[in-house]
C-alpha cells in the first residue's frame, strides 16, 4: 500500500505554474527518488508535501488519509519530516541542541531513545555534541541535518539534495547511511542532483521536467534508459 500518494498536485508561484498534475506514490519501506534538472520542481514538490508551499490543486494522501489541508506541524507530528536543501543547521547552537530542535514535538523520554539511535548512525555527532554546528565540516553538517530530521521519528523522511557540495568520499557515506535508515524501517523520498548515485540505492524513481512527471520506473530501468542517460547521467 502507498504510504504517500500525490494526485494531480498543482503548485504555483504567482502566475507561474511550478507543478502541474503531478501524481506519484511512495510505498512503505521504499527509497524513491525524484530526478530532474534545476528548476524542474523537485524542491517545490517536497515543500508542497511538507506544507511549506501552498497546494493549488490536487490532493495528497498519507497512510490513506487526505492531508491536503494539514498544517506543517500536524504533518511532522504524524511522521512526515523534511531535511531541507542546504542543510540549514542553527550555526550558533550546539550539535545536541540542533538535534533536540528536531524532536520538539516528541516527549523527552522518546527524544532520549531516538538520540541514541542517531548517535549510533552518526558517531561523529556524538563526539561533537557540545560543538557549535557552524564549526562542523560540510559533511558533518549534512549528517546533523539528517540526524535532526530523524529526531522527529519520521515514517517518511524527505531528503532534499543531501549530497550537495560534498566531497565524493563523503557522498558515498551519506548514500550508505540513507540505505541504513531505510533498512531501519523509515521510508525515504529523495531529491538528488547526483542521479546515478541516487538511482543505485533507490527502488523506484520519477523524472520531473518543468513541473510535470515525464518518466517513471524502477531505478534499475531508469539507470539504463537512454533518455535518462543523456539528460541526467552524462552519457
Amino acid at each position: 500500500m502507498a504510504l504517500l500518494q500525490l494526485e494531480n498536485v498543482a503548485s504555483n508561484y504567482g502566475s507561474i505554474k511550478a507543478l502541474t498534475n503531478v501524481s506519484f506514490e511512495v510505498n512503505e519501506g521504499e527509497i524513491v527518488t525524484l530526478i530532474g534538472a534545476n528548476g524542474a520542481g523537485k524542491t517545490t514538490t517536497m515543500h508542497t508535501i511538507a506544507g511549506l508551499k501552498e497546494l493549488n490543486g490536487g490532493r495528497i494522501f498519507f497512510d490513506g488519509q487526505d492531508i491536503s489541508k494539514w498544517e506543517t506541524q500536524r504533518k511532522v507530528k504524524n511522521g512526515i519530516v523534511l531535511s531541507p536543501e542546504g542543510r540549514q543547521v542553527f550555526p550558533d547552537f550546539s550539535v545536541l541542541d540542533n538535534l533536540l530542535m528536531g524532536g520538539y514535538l516528541q516527549k523527552p523520554a522518546v527524544n532520549g531513545e531516538t538520540l541514541k539511535t542517531v548517535y549510533d548512525l552518526f558517531p561523529r555527532l556524538k563526539e561533537r555534541e557540545n560543538q557549535a554546528a557552524g564549526t562542523l565540516s560540510g559533511g558533518e553538517q549534512q549528517m546533523l541535518a539528517v540526524g535532526r530530521a530523524l529526531m522527529g521519528k519520521p515514517r517518511l523522511l524527505m531528503l532534499d539534495e543531501p549530497s550537495m557540495g560534498l566531497a565524493p568520499l563523503i557522498v558515498k557515506d551519506i548514500f550508505a547511511l540513507i540505505q541504513r535508515i531505510r533498512d531501519m524501517g523509515t521510508t525515504v523520498l529523495l531529491v538528488e542532483q547526483n542521479a546515478r548515485a541516487a538511482l543505485k540505492i533507490s527502488d523506484r524513481a520519477y523524472v520531473l521536467e518543468t513541473g510535470k512527471i515525464v518518466l517513471s520506473g524502477t531505478a534499475a530501468e531508469l539507470l539504463v534508459s537512454e533518455d535518462v542517460q543523456k539528460a541526467y547521467l552524462g552519457m
